[in-house]
């Protein structure tokens, strides 16, 4: 299982098909795989990347919540790419990958042909805010199971 390392955190990986690279970035509640209908159709043209974003087996899961942010999503992605030698990629992501693209695609501009984005936000500044929204969702998904917050 391929894997590489972002500041000490294990992330999983899949290449798949040659050509042009093209790095799809998962949403909150699935993972890499969540992309399979795509890397099956793209793959027949395109080198096809997808991750387990970290707090994703088979990714480490680090237990520390600092350890999950905006910035940690964009060097995760900036790593994977130099980890597999590409210095410029179509990229794509939904909801919290999605994010992750829009914010990369601001950090490294240089390294994005171009960005699909859907169903994502830029983020948000108050970290706080953030936390607790997340950790209300996070505790209503527990408690009520998936229909509740989908």
């Amino acid at each position: 299982m391929p894997h590489f390392s972002a500041n000490g955190v294990s992330i999983y990986y899949e290449i798949t098909g040659q050509g042009f690279p093209l790095v799809w970035s998962h949403e909150f509640a699935g993972c890499y795989d969540s992309w399979d209908p795509q890397v099956k159709f793209f793959s027949r043209r395109y080198q096809v990347i997808t991750y387990a974003a970290r707090g994703y087996p088979p990714s480490d899961v680090p237990t520390d919540p600092e350890a999950y942010s905006q910035d940690h999503a964009v060097e995760d992605l900036y790593q994977l790419l130099r980890h597999v030698g590409i210095g410029e990629a179509y990229l794509g992501g939904l909801s919290m990958g999605g994010s992750a693209v829009l914010n990369f695609g601001i950090a490294h501009p240089s390294m994005c042909r171009a960005l699909i984005v859907a169903s994502a936000g830029a983020g948000t500044t108050d970290r706080q805010a953030f936390l607790a929204n997340a950790q209300a969702v996070s505790d209503r998904l527990l408690a009520e199971g998936m229909e509740s917050v989908a």
